[in-house]
């Protein structure tokens, strides 16, 4: 499941992108007037930058995963002493031969 986020994110524009094309082929709008107004070198330094930032955040995370990875597991507290184990959401009920009782 690590790389679902950027397949996503790519799936996302793909279908972004695709669906702008009915409108040319179904002669709405012709293919002159749905280019971008940008010029070529604004797309690819466009294109560029999003490129690095993608690499560059992907490897910070391959980074920290396998920097988790390298070390050993440790202990974070002594064995707890089994008369305070609770179970999470669980409180001990009073014992009935003492509710009884009184």
């Amino acid at each position: 499941m690590g790389p679902s986020g950027f397949v996503a994110v790519i799936a996302g524009w793909i279908t972004t992108e695709v669906g702008r094309q009915p409108y040319t082929v179904y002669g709405h709008l012709l293919t002159g007037q749905s280019h971008s107004p940008l010029a070529a070198p604004a797309v690819a330094t466009s294109l560029v930058a999003f490129v690095l930032v993608y690499f560059a955040v992907f490897g910070a995370g391959t980074w920290y995963i396998l920097h988790l990875m390298r070390n050993p597991a440790r202990p974070q507290e002594a064995e707890p002493d089994q008369a305070l184990v609770r179970t999470v959401g669980i409180t001990p009920a009073p014992a009935l031969s003492a509710a009884a009782g009184e």
